[in-house]
C-alpha cells in the first residue's frame, strides 16, 4: 500500500480525496486538518504528503519546510491559489510538485503515482561517487551540489531535475519532457512547475541568473545543460 499523509482543512475536500483514492485500491489515507497534528504523525512513514497551503494554524508553505527536515518523500501542493509566486515559494521550501484546485481526480492520481515511482527508482538509481560533470558534483544523499568545491543546498527536487541534466549534459528539453522525464508523467499543459525550478536553480548555480551559462535555454528548443559554462552561440 501507498501511505498518503493528507494536510487538508476543508472536510468536504478530504472526503472527495480520500474516496477516489480508495477507488485505486493501492493507497492508504491518513487525514489531517492542521499543521500542528501533520507533525504529530509526520513522523511515521510516508510515501506521498499532499498538503494544502491554506491551514488554519499556518501556512502550508512553513509546514513544508519543517517536515523537509525529516522526510524526503514526495511533497505535493494542492492549492486553489494560482499565483505565480505562490507557486514559487511553495516549491522553493521543497515542494515536489503542485496542483491547483478544482483538479481532475485523475490528475491527482496519476501526479501521486509518478512522483510515488520516481522516487522508488531515485534509491536504486544513485551513484555512490555522486553525479559529476564540470565544476559540479552532487551528493544526492544530502542533497548538496559542490561547485568548484564550494556546497551550494539544494531542496529535494532541485537534486532530482540537476541529477538528470548532470546525466545527459549538452542535451535539448522541452518543459514537458522535463516533466515526463523527471516526475515521470504528463505534465497536462502546466508547466509552471518546472519553469519555477530551473529558476530556483540558476539563482543558486549561475554567476547571473539572468544571463545563464551553464543552465540555459534557447528558443524553439527547449533547456540545456552545458557543464563546461560556454557562451550560447557556441556549439554544444
Amino acid at each position: 500500500m501507498i501511505q498518503v499523509l493528507l494536510v487538508e482543512d476543508d472536510a468536504e475536500i478530504a472526503r472527495i480525496i480520500k474516496y477516489y483514492l480508495a477507488q485505486e485500491d493501492i493507497f492508504e489515507v491518513t487525514w489531517v486538518n492542521g499543521s500542528e497534528r501533520a507533525r504529530d504523525v509526520s513522523h511515521n512513514a510516508f510515501d506521498i504528503i499532499l498538503m494544502d497551503i491554506m491551514l488554519p494554524d499556518t501556512d502550508g508553505i512553513t509546514l513544508c519546510a519543517q517536515l523537509r527536515k525529516w522526510h524526503r518523500c514526495p511533497i505535493l501542493f494542492i492549492s486553489c491559489l494560482d499565483d505565480s509566486d505562490t507557486i514559487i515559494r511553495a516549491l522553493e521550501c521543497g515542494g515536489d510538485d503542485y496542483i491547483t484546485k478544482p483538479f481532475d481526480t485523475r490528475v491527482l492520481n496519476a501526479k501521486i503515482l509518478a512522483n510515488y515511482r520516481r522516487s522508488r527508482m531515485e534509491k536504486d538509481g544513485r551513484p555512490d561517487g555522486g553525479f559529476k560533470a564540470g565544476p559540479f558534483t552532487l551528493d544526492y544523499d544530502t542533497q548538496i551540489l559542490y561547485k568548484d568545491g564550494k556546497p551550494i543546498p539544494l531542496v529535494a527536487m532541485e537534486s532530482r531535475i540537476i541529477a538528470y541534466f548532470i546525466q545527459n549534459p549538452n542535451r535539448y528539453f522541452r518543459p514537458q519532457e522535463l516533466y515526463k522525464q523527471i516526475w515521470g508523467k504528463l505534465s497536462y499543459g502546466d508547466n509552471r512547475t518546472v519553469t519555477v525550478h530551473i529558476y530556483n536553480l540558476r539563482k543558486k548555480i549561475e554567476l547571473d541568473p539572468s544571463q545563464p551559462r551553464y543552465l540555459k535555454s534557447v528558443w524553439g528548443k527547449g533547456y540545456i545543460f552545458d557543464p563546461e559554462g560556454r557562451v550560447l552561440d557556441e556549439k554544444p
